[in-house]
Formats: structure tokens, sequence, C-alpha cells
């Protein structure tokens, strides 16, 4: 195990290279949806905490006085068209965007709620997607459609009762959306250094 050079620089890159690395092997076992949440937690989450966009607090790392740069750049990033953003993966098609009423008396209908969901609007924000799949993947609020056996689409739900907003996906798209993510990690401007490391590999 290698030590991080900069647990705030170095951790997004070692996640986006087992995204890369454990593909294969994760759908040989079919958990590539579970090698994918796995990653998006953690990856998703860390940046947005370490860059003090968790509950407008800066994190007590001091990490968003130490790289007022990087964070600039990221809250501009959240304040983009998701659609036009660097984010956005070519060609995406499967992202949803919904309300749920959920949680109290008997379990909410997520695939009447998932039909009734309008693809994505052009207008929503990257800033919206990110916290709603920040609080889905922190609170757990994930449900999956299915077709057949296999899971066709992920639902990242947030909100509080009775009342839910929601994001969907198909699994491929949510990858390539987690991979623009990092990518757009990699290029922050971090002084020393880059919020993503390709070199050298290491746990």
């Amino acid at each position: 195990m290698v030590m991080y050079d900069d647990y705030v620089k170095d951790f997004p890159g070692r996640c986006s290279r087992l995204l890369r690395k454990l593909r294969l092997p994760a759908h040989g076992m079919s958990l590539e949806v579970t090698h994918l949440l796995s990653i998006a937690t953690v990856g998703l989450i860390v940046p947005y905490e370490r860059l003090g966009k968790g509950k407008g607090t800066p994190h007590p790392s001091g990490d968003p006085d130490r790289y007022k740069q990087a964070v600039s750049e990221y809250e501009e990033l959240l304040e983009e068209d998701v659609r036009s953003s660097p984010l956005w993966p070519d060609g995406a098609s499967s992202w949803r965007k919904g309300t749920i009423r959920a949680f109290r008396g008997q379990a909410p209908d997520f695939v009447q709620a998932f039909d009734n969901a309008k693809r994505m609007p052009p207008e929503v924000k990257a800033g919206t997607v990110v916290r709603i799949l920040r609080n889905a993947l922190a609170h757990g609020n994930i449900a999956t459609i299915p077709r057949g056996r296999e899971i066709n689409d992920i639902m990242f739900l947030s909100g509080k009762n009775p009342k839910f907003r929601f994001v969907s996906v198909e699994p491929e798209d949510l990858r390539e959306f987690m991979m623009n993510y990092f990518e757009f990690l990699s290029r922050l401007d971090l002084g020393r250094g880059r919020l993503v490391d390709d070199a050298p590999e290491a746990d």
C-alpha cells in the first residue's frame, strides 16, 4: 500500500483507476453495478465535501482555503447546465429527473415514478444532479429498475418525507458520468499537483 502524497489530490485518481481496471472482473462476477456504486459513493462524495460544498460549511481539513482556485473552478462547474457541462457523456440519453412520494407507510412505486419521469431537461444544473447523487449515495436512498433479472436503471433519491426528487440513469451512462467527473477533477488547479494523479499505481 503506497502512502498518499496528498489525500485530496490522490484519492479520486485511485477511484478512477479502480473504475477502469476492475470493470471486466466485476462484470465477470455479475457485480458491475455494485462495483460502480461503491466507487461512485466515495469518489463523488469526498471531493464534494473536501472542496467545501457539504452543507455549506467549509471542511475542517482547511482544503477550501488551501485550494481556493480549485474550489472556484468546482463551483463554476456546478453552475453549468449539466447537459452542456464536461460531466455529460457523449450520446447520453438515459438520464431522467422526477419526484416521488416515498417511505411512509406503503413502499413507494419506483417503477411508476420512473415511467412518469421526464428525460433530463436541458436547464438542469450540474450542481443539482451532483447534489442529488451525493445525498442518495450518502444516505442509501437508491433503488433499481429491472429488466427481467438485470438492472436496467438506477434511481438516486434526495429529499425528506413525503416527497423526494430523483434522477435515474442506466449504469453505463453513470459510469461515463463518473469518468468525466474524475477527468474534470484531474484538471483542477491545486498548486503543486493535481487532484487526480495518474502515477504511480497505488492501492
